[in-house]
């Protein structure tokens, strides 16, 4: 597969401007529903601990995380993003420190930061198609014990809800060739999973815990979304500590 560059993709997610309303303090639906209390399960108690939310995009985690009493750092490499949520943050200051950096050469010592507890990734490494450096300098940004936490859009099961709404199954046709997924703008890139597992365990981690979120049965009635995560999990969260 030819990828494009780390520079095309921030490009196109700085042209994406008008999508930072889609999500709103605590994020969209699926976020919210699954993907906070998995990683904030994960993190357990922040107050005190220093925190890096890689590719912190519109900002609502970092914002989350802040009011919870960690000490917040933000990176976000879309010009057009890093400036909305800087100007929030001048707007209603919580303390978090943003800066404009590529994961995939984000170093914290060459911006006399000192190391972080833990690292948060929330639906990064995917969207980046030089991923592998940028899961090494997550990893390089932590305390020899610090967790690194990110998540997914789950590899395994990614056939869309109206494939779900049709069929009640979920098709999973090729699996192992690295692809790239259009969207409405950007893109993403499947990989198996893995490859981040084996990422995360070559930079120096030892895994902790996986998630696989779902929803009750009383949330099938919502819709096919909500329905299919009763049986199949949209996301998955990985949780590795740093040898």
């Amino acid at each position: 597969m030819t990828h494009p560059t780390n520079r095309e993709m921030i490009e196109a997610w700085s042209a994406a401007i008008d999508h930072v309303d889609d999500f709103g303090e605590e994020g969209d639906v699926p976020r919210q529903l699954l993907l906070n209390p998995a990683i904030f399960a994960l993190l357990g108690e922040v107050r005190g601990l220093r925190i890096l939310d890689a590719g912190c995009g519109q900002g609502y985690l970092a914002r989350l995380l802040a009011r919870r009493g960690a000490q917040v750092t933000g990176v976000e490499p879309a010009d057009s993003w890093y400036r909305a949520v800087v100007a929030q943050e001048r707007a209603a200051p919580l303390g978090i420190t943003y800066l404009r950096e590529d994961l995939a050469t984000f170093a914290a010592a060459t911006q006399g930061i000192d190391v972080f507890d833990a690292v948060v990734a929330n639906m990064v490494f995917m969207d980046i198609p030089e991923a592998e450096p940028a899961i090494r300098q997550c990893v390089a940004a932590l305390r020899p014990g610090g967790s690194l936490v990110f998540s997914l859009a789950h590899p395994c099961f990614e056939d869309t809800e109206e494939s779900w709404a049709r069929t009640g199954a979920i098709s999973v046709r090729d699996y192992l060739r690295e692809s790239r997924i259009p969207q409405t703008f950007a893109a993403r890139f499947h990989r198996p999973l893995s490859y981040y597992l084996n990422l995360v365990i070559q930079a120096g981690c030892a895994l902790r815990a996986i998630v696989e979120p779902g929803l009750g049965e009383e949330w099938a009635a919502h819709g096919a979304w909500y329905a299919r995560n009763t049986r199949v999990p949209s996301f998955i969260v990985m949780h590795a500590t740093r040898v």
